[in-house]
């Protein structure tokens, strides 16, 4: 209970306190306005106070040299009423707006620079008066005319003048000087830094001073306010200007020292030198009375021996900043939280998150007289946080590598045991090794790729000189070991080598995880497909008999039918149109037969390393209409529209096989009809290929889309395979699977490229490049 009525006496004392500071200025203005209003100046006199009341409040800070307008105004006051209702006008204004402070206290939210004591202003209020009084009354002893009248302008003594400026420049100097002095400031550092602006100032006031009592001395007072509005702004944009160039300065200081103890955190990896390393970049850039940092462990617990109080754990649990200070901390009731006892003057709590987890909190609180923190301090503070909680989370990660690098090593040498009586039985050759390349896990297959005993070999390194056996380059497995030791995997790949007796051997390697997921070690799988290469060698050999003996009946077959067609012609015999179409049917059939065995040898050939391509100069686009016009019987059957676009005018030629690329283009046709149902479209058109290849004129490219079920991305990649259908609905497909290997071969015979892409409309686009002529070199 004694808590909460201190709570509320001290938030009743804030807020009488500001009561009493609104009410006070609101009765001196009345009151200033009232005696205004008794003499004939008061316009004058009204516009010159409220003008040194703006000055006052829009002059540079002390550590600025105090710098601003209101020796300006000052002289003119001087020259306008005199230096006794200009002694008491400035004196009357330094009070009016010590008052109106608090109508200026948000312009400095944004300037991270201490704000001056009452003492300093107070030294600053002295040197404005002294100065006045002093470059006054001996201007003045001298004859100076003040205030200055119409009659008088004409007779002025400049000299009393420029006086006037030098005594009023000098004063002002030396006062400000000894200011610094009583500031406990190096006098070295007010010449290097200030002294050039005060001595302006004080220098060059006479001039503007006197441009505005001549003003309203000549044009009155409409003018004479149109003169202190342009003062006024000026002040308002000095006091900016420094504002903006003072926040950029801090800004670049504290950015250094952002970047500076940001690489010194990366540099350790030790949790309580981040931590200090930590405190000692807050204490450098913002002030502050007590700093912690609560971590918070990986299943939510406070790594501290009491919970932290009630803002600190709102922090952690709602992930968000908590900014709260003398002004509204009273609040905190109303959301059930107790705040730190004693009440700070201001609390700030940023949480420290890493991968969307808050890991802990960062709390700063300052307490009487310190104000309230600054948006620019919340700045660099979260980013002071975001750069702790990178290093505190690596220390951490660091921490817990280490105690599963132990664990790992028990766990090695677990499943060693478990696997080496199992790997011993194994066909195949099973070789692991550890991240520093020592060998791990051996079975006697393997060790015979490398003629060694096996047992012999466990912990010995493996070096680049075995290399070979296992079917590596000495840079390869260097690289590997390289990799391994700074503990980067490479991805599981497949190698097939031949070793020194004449066996391929298939190697597959992968990295090896512990149970906590964390990478212990590489393995290597050495597998003889000798013979394996052996039968397919065999297959590939009888399916090239197999289709050579072929062509000699379908070469006879299509002869007959040929004959038989001639005959009947010859024979002027009415056959019906049934036989002419069985015979038209059966003909087709034969050289669709032999576009496949004459397809099959060319994919022969081409593997054996043969050219089979007889080029020469040549237009596409009409044997395209050719081939279209020989498949749109079948696409007709099928209610599939077949088409393609005319092409375009300039053209180029291209340097191809007629016969090979009339079965390219059979064979893409005929893959788009198989797989587009009824109703669908089977398209293809024609562009330059531009730029053009190496050692050819530009070519062509041809595009040929489908408006079918497409091809999955992930069978892209071994369409053009032997034997390989792919149909993404599921169902049965024609085809022996051939056709785009050939034409893969084909196109590449030709120095040209084929691949697929989805067609934008639907379906499958197939697309391939052919060349121009080849340009000779004549030379």
């Amino acid at each position: 209970m004694s808590g909460q009525a201190d709570k509320r006496h001290w938030y009743q004392n804030t807020t009488l306190h500001r009561s009493l500071e609104w009410l006070v200025l609101l009765m001196v203005l009345m009151a200033a306005l009232w005696a205004g209003t008794r003499t004939e100046e008061a316009p004058q006199l009204i516009l010159l106070t409220t003008l040194t009341i703006i000055t006052i409040n829009f002059s540079l800070p002390p550590e600025q040299g105090s710098v601003g307008l209101v020796p300006l105004v000052s002289v003119s006051s001087l020259l306008i009423v005199g230096l006794e209702t200009a002694v008491f006008l400035l004196g009357a204004s330094i009070v009016l707006a010590e008052l109106a402070r608090p109508l200026w206290q948000p312009l400095w939210e944004y300037v991270d620079v201490k704000r001056p004591s009452w003492k300093q202003r107070l030294m600053a209020d002295i040197i404005y008066l002294l100065t006045l009084v002093i470059a006054g009354k001996i201007y003045l002893e001298m004859g100076g005319q003040a205030p200055l009248v119409n009659d008088g302008i004409d007779n002025l003594d400049w000299s009393l003048l420029i006086i006037l400026a030098v005594l009023y420049g000098i004063i002002y100097f030396l006062l400000s000087a000894l200011m610094w002095r009583l500031m406990r400031k190096a006098l070295k550092a007010f010449l290097g830094e200030n002294a050039i602006s005060v001595i302006t100032v004080g220098m060059l006031v006479l001039p503007f001073a006197l441009l505005g009592s001549l003003t309203y001395m000549r044009n009155g007072l409409p003018f004479f306010v149109i003169y202190m509005m342009g003062v006024t702004v000026f002040a308002v944009v000095i006091w900016l200007s420094w504002q903006r160039r003072f926040i950029l300065q801090r800004q670049l200081a504290q950015f250094s020292a952002l970047n500076r103890t940001g690489t010194s955190l990366r540099e350790t990896l030790e949790l309580e030198v981040v931590l200090e390393r930590t405190q000692a970049l807050v204490s450098e850039l913002v002030p502050v009375d007590q700093f912690s940092i609560s971590l918070i462990d990986i299943e939510g617990n406070w790594n501290t021996p009491e919970k932290p109080d009630d803002f600190t754990c709102w922090v952690a649990e709602n992930g968000r900043l908590l900014d709260t200070d003398y002004r509204n901390i009273h609040y905190a009731s109303r959301h059930n939280l107790t705040p730190p006892d004693p009440h700070p003057n201001a609390w700030l709590g940023i949480p420290l998150t890493a991968v969307d987890r808050v890991i802990g909190v960062m709390v700063l609180q300052r307490h009487p007289p310190h104000q309230p923190f600054s948006y620019w301090h919340r700045q660099v503070l979260f980013a002071i946080a975001g750069q702790a909680s990178a290093a505190i989370e690596n220390a951490r990660l660091y921490s817990e590598t280490l105690r599963l690098y132990n664990l790992t090593d028990k766990a090695l040498a677990q499943r060693i045991k478990q696997l080496q009586a199992l790997v011993n039985s194994m066909q195949e050759g099973v070789l692991m090794i550890d991240t520093m390349g020592a060998i791990v896990l051996i079975n006697p297959p393997a060790a015979q790729l490398l003629n060694q005993d096996s047992a012999a070999m466990l912990t010995q390194p493996l070096h680049p000189p075995m290399a070979a056996p296992l079917g590596f380059s000495e840079s390869e497995l260097q690289s590997l070991l390289i990799a391994l030791q700074n503990n980067q995997f490479p991805s599981e790949q497949q190698v097939e080598f031949k070793t020194a007796q004449n066996r391929f051997i298939l190697r597959v390697e992968t990295a090896v995880t512990a149970a906590a997921g964390q990478t212990i070690g590489w393995l290597m799988l050495f597998r003889d497909i000798t013979e394996e290469r052996e039968l397919a060698e065999r297959r590939t050999d009888l399916t090239r008999m197999i289709v050579h003996d072929l062509r000699n009946p379908l070469t006879t077959l299509s002869s007959t039918i040929s004959l038989l067609k001639g005959q009947l012609v010859s024979a002027n015999v009415n056959s019906s149109d049934t036989i002419t179409d069985l015979l038209q049917t059966a003909d087709m059939g034969v050289a669709d037969m032999l576009d496949m065995v004459d397809s099959l040898m060319d994919i022969n050939r081409m593997e054996a390393g043969q050219d089979v391509v007889d080029a020469e100069a040549m237009h596409l686009p009409p044997l395209a209409e050719q081939v279209v016009m020989q498949l749109q019987p079948l696409a007709q059957e099928r209610g599939i529209h077949l088409h393609f676009a005319p092409p375009p005018a300039a053209l180029p030629a291209i340097w191809g096989d007629r016969e090979v690329l009339r079965r390219v283009l059979i064979n893409l046709l005929d893959n788009a009809l198989k797989f587009t149902p009824a109703g669908g479209s089977v398209n293809g058109h024609f562009r330059p290929d531009l730029p053009a290849a190496p050692h050819y004129e530009p070519g062509i490219i041809c595009i040929i889309e489908d408006t079918g079920p497409g091809i999955p991305p992930e069978a892209r990649e071994f369409v053009f395979d032997r034997f390989t259908r792919t149909n993404q609905e599921g169902a049965p497909i024609r085809g022996t699977g051939l056709g785009l290997t050939f034409c893969k071969m084909a196109i590449e015979a030709h120095n040209g490229r084929i691949w697929v892409e989805d067609n934008p409309q639907g379906g499958t686009q197939f697309l391939f490049s052919l060349p121009g002529s080849p340009i000779f070199d004549v030379t």
